[in-house]
């Protein structure tokens, strides 16, 4: 069992851990399970590439030449990974010597019970690995040990960072520039927040925002193999960043009160001229009647080319996380009201939507574990004042489902460019 904070390198030492135990253990089967495919394999990739460098002539060839989620080797043992989405039916019926957990803290109940019947026959043992994700759930619960089942290990991202040798892989450099970013971070999280993601805590005022089984009610949606021209599409954009963070794009048609979610897309590494253009395509494709963009940040080159482009100028609208608005419940009760942010108020939407039954959600592991990372706290601005931090790391996908439900909240059409 090994919780940690985030990037202390926890998957790249299961991979080398795991790759030695087929290496040194002849027919022996290691089982991978993460909750989407990408997360199951890219541990295949990392256990390939060690395998190639240090134990080449082990990997079998040909017909049993490794693959995105199988490796055989030529003592007869074989690594298996398995994406198990939000039930972990997939896993069932395999047997496996190493069940290896990834992000563990993620998985809900039913994972646990589909999978680890896997090491029934072979006496076989369990490897998990995750940054923590309040206190709940299997990973909580095995981490308090409380029948000495596992072997613990806690390792924050403080410690990592500090007390790594420097090599040619860490060089002095790069320590300098992680501690910089660390320290960032550090000002720019709630102490919870901060405390979970790189002190690998399990921090109980921390909370799951979307319950699991809503979310997996409404996954029961198809993308339908043509598009209805004459339905009234809406999309929603969380644009990501130029490294590593996915831009997304979720499209939804609008029935009186209900929406169902009919597209999913997303883009890495793209510059902002492609993520307009990707948008500005789509509209071709769908019409939307509206366009709903996170014009903060780099969001905001975006949303000016949109708002220059002749086909899109008159439906886009910016929903900005950090816009201001007033609660007038709260004012006309005598409390003054309240000032929160729009993101809040976009987050309660989309949960009141799914509580009611009034979104048909795509059935897609990858948007399961958007919602899952979403959780929130109860903390104070810089005034005093009480408001709901609402935060996930992998929650992309949902950032623009906000905004493309938003459409829900609008009765009427507006014919020009509103920025919000």
């Amino acid at each position: 069992h090994l919780c940690t904070g985030r990037q202390v390198g926890k998957t790249t030492v299961f991979a080398i851990k795991a790759a030695n135990y087929l290496v040194n253990n002849p027919n022996h089967q290691v089982i991978i399970v993460s909750l989407t495919e990408d997360q199951a394999q890219l541990i295949i990739v990392m256990v390939l590439d060690y395998l190639q460098k240090n134990y080449k002539t082990y990997i079998k060839k040909e017909k049993q030449a490794p693959t995105k989620n199988k490796i055989y080797l030529n003592n007869g043992s074989s690594m298996l990974a398995r994406p198990v989405g939000n039930t972990g039916d997939a896993v069932r019926g395999f047997t496996g010597d190493i069940l290896i957990l990834d992000e563990a803290s993620r998985f809900n109940e039913f994972i646990f019970t589909a999978a680890t019947p896997t090491l029934s026959t072979t006496g076989g043992k369990i490897w998990m690995c995750s940054t923590p994700f309040g206190k709940q759930g299997y990973f909580y619960k095995s981490w308090l040990n409380k029948h000495k089942r596992y072997k613990i290990w806690h390792q924050s991202s403080e410690e990592v960072l500090n007390n790594r040798k420097i090599s040619y892989s860490w060089t002095k450099q790069q320590k300098q520039e992680s501690l910089e970013y660390l320290a960032e971070e550090k000002k720019d999280k709630s102490e919870l927040e901060y405390g979970q993601e790189y002190l690998g805590l399990f921090i109980e005022d921390l909370r799951q925002f979307f319950p699991d089984k809503i979310v997996i009610g409404a996954q029961t949606g198809k993308r339908p193999n043509l598009i209805n021209k004459r339905a009234d599409h809406y999309i929603g954009s969380d644009v990501g960043r130029l490294g590593d963070d996915p831009s997304t794009f979720e499209i939804v048609i609008k029935y009186d009160d209900r929406a169902v979610h009919v597209e999913h897309q997303t883009t890495k590494k793209t510059l902002l001229t492609q993520t307009a253009n990707h948008i500005i395509g789509l509209n071709i494709n769908y019409n939307f009647r509206k366009i709903y963009v996170d014009a903060e940040g780099i969001g905001i080159g975006v949303f000016d080319i949109l708002i220059s482009t002749e086909a899109t100028k008159r439906k886009t609208e910016a929903l900005l996380n950090s816009k201001k608005i007033i609660d007038y419940k709260a004012s006309k009760k005598g409390s003054g009201g309240r000032t929160k942010m729009l993101k809040e108020d976009m987050y309660m939407n989309l949960l009141k939507v799914l509580e009611q039954g009034k979104i048909q959600l795509l059935d897609d592991p990858d948007i399961f574990q958007s919602f899952k990372t979403i959780q929130y706290e109860y903390t104070t601005d810089k005034r005093g004042k009480p408001f709901m931090h609402i935060f996930g790391n992998d929650s992309h996908i949902v950032e623009g489902l906000i905004r493309a439900v938003w459409c829900l909240k609008q009765k009427h059409l507006k014919l020009f460019v509103d920025y919000i």
